[in-house]
């Protein structure tokens, strides 16, 4: 079998997977302390309805949330205050990102799929992090909030929010940036 025959059988596995797993996280898992540009995919619509809008909730653990510009579309940030401050790249950061919701731009068709990028340092602590997010359609919306119970098994749950697990500081990768 050559190279290219197996990369596209594994993106069809990946989109497959990508598909039946409902709105997901790009990359699924990503280092702690690390900044990662993470992707939601969004899939499908809601019951054929157009995409319209998709709003995040970031989890607390993350102080640093960006979302990456999207040609046509308004990008609204709501904010808390930290407990206590942090020094960002030379800066006093007072408040955090705690939901980032896309909206206004092109209907995303049924038939077609969407990423919304986010860049984000992660926290230190590894394992999963749940990001609930509301994906509003032309007609209705679907609600991406179920979380695990303590054993953070994912089956069963009919709209699991998208997941990104933490995961250990690989000793092969390259110096982290400040």
């Amino acid at each position: 079998m050559n190279r290219r025959a197996v990369l596209i059988g594994g993106a069809a596995m990946l989109w497959a997977g990508a598909a039946s797993a409902h709105v997901v996280t790009m990359p699924r898992s990503a280092e702690a302390g690390r900044p990662v540009a993470l992707a939601f995919w969004v899939p499908e619509g809601c019951a054929g309805a157009a995409t319209t809008a998709l709003s995040v909730e970031i989890p607390e653990s993350i102080v640093f949330a960006k979302p990456q510009p999207k040609a046509g579309w308004d990008i609204r940030l709501e904010h808390a205050p930290l407990a206590d401050p942090i020094i960002n790249e030379g800066v006093v950061q007072r408040e955090r990102v705690t939901r980032i919701t896309w909206s206004g731009g092109p209907a995303v068709p049924d038939s077609h799929f969407e990423q919304f990028t986010v860049l984000l340092r992660l926290p230190g602590a590894t394992g999963p992090l749940r990001f609930p997010a509301v994906q509003t359609c032309a007609a209705g919306e679907k609600r991406w909030t179920e979380v695990p119970d303590a054993s953070n098994a994912q089956t069963g749950l009919r709209y699991p929010a998208p997941t990104l697990t933490v995961t250990v500081i690989s000793r092969l990768s390259g110096p982290t940036t400040k």
